[in-house]
């Protein structure tokens, strides 16, 4: 039996590349349409990262269910 990650490592690296861009960003706090704008895409950003994390989560998680049903005795052997 192998464990199969891959799902969760290549959304660990989006993820990962997501953050790098966003790091360090100097928001702009003006009342102008441009700083609304970037003000907007940051916070659209910042909730993609969130549900980045989510996902890579719940993917990790189905790794391991289909490990605990191949490992549990009278479980099924899906390979």
């Amino acid at each position: 039996m192998e464990i199969d990650l891959s799902k969760a490592r290549a959304t660990v690296r989006e993820l990962s590349a997501a953050l790098e861009a966003l790091d360090g960003t100097a928001v702009d706090e003006t009342p102008t349409r441009a700083g609304r704008a970037q003000r907007t895409e940051v916070s659209r950003t910042l909730q993609r990262l969130a549900h980045l994390g989510d996902r890579a989560s719940v993917e990790i998680m189905d790794a391991y269910y289909v490990f605990k049903e191949r490992d549990e005795p009278g479980g099924k052997d899906l390979g």
